[in-house]
């Protein structure tokens, strides 16, 4: 029952027919290449700097490859709440290629809609969106694999309960054991522990998407030319590197890290500067005054 509750509180909250529930967005993805009979013989394409841990998911069933507009599938990643739009192809046109849609970390804005790039799934990460400490969401439209992944929700449960057990540790207990995530790839189940906690963190959802938000208003009034895209609401807001005025700055904000922005195909060295209900009001204001101090608007 509560699964068929959180699933029908996100096939709402994301304009799709259906939701399924998994153990997370990793293991989502795979359970759509696995509908598609992906195996060694196919290639999908994932963004520059992708995360290890759903490069070692993808790469336990398939080959993965970088810059690869012609592999048998795309996951375009709609990166910290930016809309990202796929080049026109081809075999896409044609169906020949899988579009899977990554919006692990967005929660909807108002000109949300799904399936952006003409796809027929959309994955979500819920750690990212409601805190819990497991799951993730396939958002589709199409009812036969919709009942495929309910089949797939009745299997490997022993497997569901060691790896929501070692995941929980790895979480709240012992932080740098992440031996669940080998298991991530097979998983389909998740426990009765895991669902508990994914339900009761429901009410999460509202929470970050409200604290989000007026952050967001919050930071506009000293950054003019900042772009916020109105489709997705992401947890952070990313700023050029080369505005810093100076180096003690880098130094207060080494607890976030550096990475690369996704943008259109365009990379650049960026400050991931977080916004989202996991960082204090305290800390944030802290922060937030740091960044107007050091920053050339």
């Amino acid at each position: 029952l509560k699964i068929k509750r959180i699933e029908k509180f996100f096939s709402t909250k994301y304009k799709t027919k259906y939701a399924i529930l998994f153990p997370s967005g990793r293991a989502s993805i795979n359970i759509i290449l696995k509908y598609h009979k992906f195996d060694r013989s196919k290639i999908v394409n994932v963004p520059l700097w992708t995360s290890a841990c759903l490069l070692h998911a993808l790469s336990a069933i398939t080959n993965v490859t970088v810059k690869n507009q012609k592999a048998d599938c795309i996951i375009a990643v709609h990166k910290w709440g930016n809309t990202y739009n796929l080049k026109k192809n081809p075999n896409r046109e044609k169906k020949t290629q899988l579009v899977i849609e990554d919006s692990a970390d967005c929660i909807p804005g108002e000109n949300y809609k799904p399936f952006e790039n003409n796809s027929n799934y959309e994955v979500l990460s819920l750690p990212k969106i409601i805190g819990s400490f497991s799951g993730g969401i396939i958002l589709t439209n199409k009812k036969n694999f919709y009942k495929y992944c309910k089949k797939q929700q009745l299997k490997n449960k022993v497997l569901g309960i060691v790896q929501s057990e070692r995941k929980f540790r790895s979480t709240f207990i012992d932080k740098d054991n992440f031996d669940w995530r080998f298991y991530e790839s097979h998983n389909t189940s998740i426990d009765y522990n895991s669902v508990q906690n994914i339900f009761n963190c429901l009410s999460n959802f509202e929470l970050n998407r409200n604290i989000i938000l007026k952050r967001q208003n919050l930071i506009k009034k000293y950054f003019k030319n900042l772009f916020f895209d109105k489709k997705r609401i992401g947890p952070c807001i990313v700023f050029d590197e080369k505005k810093y005025k100076s180096l003690k700055f880098l130094l207060e904000l080494k607890n976030y890290d550096f990475t690369k922005k996704i943008l259109k195909e365009k990379y650049s060295k960026c400050l991931i500067f977080p916004i989202h209900f996991g960082i204090p009001e305290k800390d944030f204001n802290r922060k937030l005054r740091s960044l107007i101090k050091n920053y050339k608007a």
